[in-house]
């Protein structure tokens, strides 16, 4: 079985969330004896943001990569035989990523785009940090209708998972979070991405909800495909 790797940390709980949705994936498909039925696992845990960034933390525009990234790559890559990454910034770099690694690199992109795709309900709503582009560009390049929550509530939307990061989340952040997917539904959306690997964990049990693509039960079932050997579709 392969060893799966984890580049993560950016999202310090969304990680955590990630490992415990790949055991919990291992358990429904492979056969368990105490700890063996598992694919081996390696995880890193990042503590600084994916790009450079200025002395108030934002990041600097043309966004550039932290080359810590790529070092955390190439280490990882000693290890794993497979890397998932739980972020989406760091797709923008997927390519040298991969170089860095040395090792396939699942793109969890790519992976939520074929589901979205593969259910072919439109408008799609997105959620995450402001304007999630990795998601709206290609699903503007095939013309898919794009909703985000509005401004307002995006404000306050990004304060939350910046503060589940932190793990001083409360009841104000989730029901932001709640919130933003209410809308998004009245403006008829007909499936909706969650595009923050922190978002399922501010809404709880309702991001379990059909009309939900959750890019993170995605990448676990995805990461533990390739451990013990299936084709990508």
């Amino acid at each position: 079985m392969k060893t799966i790797g984890i580049l993560g940390g950016i999202g310090p709980q969304a990680t955590m969330e990630l490992e415990a949705r790949i055991h919990r994936v291992a358990q429904r498909r492979l056969p368990q004896h105490a700890n063996e039925g598992y694919p081996p696992l390696v995880t890193v845990f990042m503590r600084h943001a994916p790009v450079r960034v200025d002395e108030e933390r934002l990041p600097i525009e043309p966004r550039q990569a932290d080359p810590r990234l790529f070092e955390a790559a190439r280490r990882l890559g000693e290890w794993a035989d497979v890397i998932v990454v739980p972020s989406n910034t760091p797709h923008q770099f997927l390519d040298r990523l991969r170089e860095a690694a040395g090792v396939e690199i699942l793109n969890m992109i790519q992976i939520t785009l074929d589901e979205v795709l593969r259910r072919g309900v439109q408008p799609v709503g997105v959620m995450g940090i402001g304007r999630v582009h990795v998601y709206l560009e290609p699903l503007r390049e095939r013309s898919i209708p794009v909703l985000f929550p509005d401004d307002e509530i995006q404000g306050r939307l990004d304060r939350a998972i910046l503060r589940l990061m932190e793990g001083a989340e409360g009841d104000d952040e989730r029901s932001v979070a709640a919130a933003a997917l209410a809308q998004l539904r009245e403006r008829g959306a007909g499936q909706i991405v969650l595009g923050c690997s922190e978002i399922p964990l501010l809404l709880g049990p309702a991001a379990d909800a059909e009309d939900l693509v959750d890019p993170v039960q995605l990448l676990a079932e995805a990461a533990v495909a390739a451990a013990i050997g299936e084709p990508a579709d």
